[in-house]
């Protein structure tokens, strides 16, 4: 009796399946999409390989409906889409300036999406992003991929892929902040132009940071990618060399009260080129170091002026505002309170490496 339940118990295992299968010879796996246009009104483009002669190649098409769904099922094709295998979510600037929440719905919705896909704005229409890029091959969705990898890698924008773009959309205490990509003007080839700013709305606030800006913003968030590297220009008298640094650590300490925020930053760093050279010299090094404090005070304030002129608080200085200043919190809409108020920032640089040369 026992061997006769063990047996049954086996096949019945065995004949058990996925829930959530699907032949590929059912479906078009989509790896990178694309969506403009305005509630209602929206057009979504969608890129995927096609598998002709033992060799693979990609095509795209385009579908308008008055959600993502709709727009997904207007297209021709003679398979359905499926998302499941998403890589990269386009959202062009001027449907972002709407709340994005909408366009993205759809895809938390399936568990069967893959919510690792990375996501990014771009400036102006769809069209072109979905062209084959000279030397790139046609796979133009691994492009985005490995472009953005690399950005964030190198500290160039937020490491956030669609489920914690899903998270930050939704808490009260920060906002969001995306990689923005524009066509090169001289290349044509797309580039990672710095960071799309939101508010509080789930709005692209039209403000962008730079390259620069973008890793700035992210070391006032006390993130850093593989590589941190920043690029400055030290004079002294007639003479200018160019000083490059890489941020090897990052400590901050906030201190928060009623009306005010005072930020600090200790910053461990390694000088990557300078050719003024004698830092084996203590008056020389202190003195880099000094003009390092400075412009970086300089540099991380600006940014937070910028965050605070957009009302993006993609930092975060309201996750400890609303866990343990509730007074502060309580003022009206954080959005507002944010930007108007005081948040001084200070940042020490250390040198710990100067180079094999001294």
């Amino acid at each position: 009796m026992r061997a006769k339940s063990f047996i049954l118990l086996i096949c019945v295992l065995l004949l058990s399946g996925c829930w959530d299968e699907k032949q590929y010879r059912e479906v078009t796996n989509v790896s990178l999409a694309g969506i403009e246009g305005t509630p209602g009104n929206y057009e979504a483009q969608f890129a995927f390989p096609v598998f002709e002669d033992g060799s693979i190649s990609y095509s795209t098409v385009t579908g308008k409906g008055i959600s993502t769904r709709g727009a997904k099922n207007s297209t021709n094709t003679s398979q359905g889409l499926d998302v499941a295998e998403l890589q990269v979510l386009l959202i062009a600037d001027d449907a972002a300036k709407n709340d994005i929440y909408p366009y993205l719905d759809v895809l938390y919705r399936d568990p069967r999406n893959r919510l690792s896909a990375h996501m990014a704005i771009v400036e102006g229409e769809l069209a072109p992003y979905f062209e084959p890029i000279a030397g790139q091959g046609e796979d133009i969705s691994t492009f985005y991929t490995q472009l953005i990898d690399t950005a964030g890698i190198y500290t160039l924008v937020p490491e956030v892929n669609l489920q914690q773009v899903c998270t930050i959309l939704f808490a009260e205490d920060i906002d969001l902040a995306l990689p923005y990509i524009k066509m090169g003007k001289e290349s044509g080839i797309p580039e990672i132009a710095g960071s799309a700013l939101f508010n509080a709305k789930r709005e692209f606030t039209g403000e962008v940071l730079d390259r620069k800006e973008s890793a700035l913003l992210m070391l006032l968030q006390k993130k850093k990618g593989k590589y941190a590297r920043l690029d400055f220009l030290w004079k002294e008298g007639a003479k200018e060399s160019p000083l490059s640094i890489n941020i090897m650590t990052i400590k901050k300490d906030w201190k928060i009260s009623d009306n005010q925020i005072d930020a600090s930053y200790q910053l461990k760093v390694s000088v990557e080129e300078f050719p003024h050279d004698s830092l084996n010299k203590k008056k020389t090094k202190k003195e880099v170091e000094d003009f390092l404090s400075k412009e970086l005070t300089k540099n991380f304030t600006e940014v937070v002026k910028k965050l605070q002129e957009a009302k993006s608080d993609a930092v975060g200085f309201g996750q400890p505002v609303r866990a343990f200043h509730p007074k502060l919190w309580e003022q009206g809409d954080w959005g507002d309170t944010f930007s108007q108020l005081p948040i001084k920032v200070k940042v020490k640089v250390k040198m710990m490496r100067s180079g094999i040369l001294n």
